[in-house]
């Protein structure tokens, strides 16, 4: 179908993304805009993350958030997150300081313990695989099926304790991996979570 020099203009608008890459996408999506719009975020995000693995975030930003359930009252919960990016122009544009915003509100409500899968304790781990393990041989389930259990396990305590693995509680059929990548595909610069940590009052 004809895609019109309008059509693609919005889509850039929309996208930060390189005129020749909004057409195809809209030829791909069959001129739907919010498809399209989807396509170029996973194809750009896709070629950002393979360009942005050896650079370097020495830039970005810290955000910090309260929440409070009852207005008036005090905050039970706080979370300040780092964010960091390549430059600080970036470090100001609004999708990173929404992105920021969304991230301190998912990590208050998800409760992650560490960013990446490689900081998690060997230790804690090792001892929910043994727990699962010996939970499964007792209910005398047969070794190859034992295995799988346990690695559904690990899989299953990752998605609970690492950020990067959790879905991201404003859009489950995301991880916030993807999030992030998302975002970066869009500003054109390396974005990651340095570090973060939650408050929560009696926890």
């Amino acid at each position: 179908m004809a895609i019109s020099a309008a059509e693609v203009k919005q889509l850039r608008e929309l996208t930060n993304a390189p005129m020749m890459a909004c057409k195809k996408a809209l030829v791909d999506a069959d001129g739907d805009m919010d498809k399209a719009a989807e396509l170029v975020r996973e194809r750009t995000g896709a070629k950002m993350d393979a360009r942005a693995v050896d650079r370097t975030a020495s830039e970005g930003l810290v955000h910090t958030y309260l929440h409070t359930p009852t207005p008036g009252m005090p905050a039970k919960v706080g979370v300040m997150i780092q964010l960091s990016c390549e430059t600080d122009f970036v470090a100001k544009a609004e999708q990173v300081q929404k992105l920021a915003k969304d991230l301190s509100l998912h990590i208050a409500a998800s409760k992650p313990m560490v960013v990446r899968e490689d900081q998690v304790d060997p230790a804690l781990l090792e001892k929910e695989r043994d727990f699962v393990r010996k939970e499964a041989l007792d209910q005398g389930k047969p070794e190859n099926i034992v295995e799988r259990i346990v690695d559904g396990k690990v899989k299953k305590v990752y998605e609970d304790w690492v950020l990067l693995n959790q879905p991201f509680v404003m859009d489950p059929d995301r991880t916030v991996a993807q999030v992030i990548s998302e975002v970066q595909g869009i500003v054109g610069e390396k974005l990651e979570v340095a570090r973060f940590v939650r408050y929560e009052v009696g926890a």
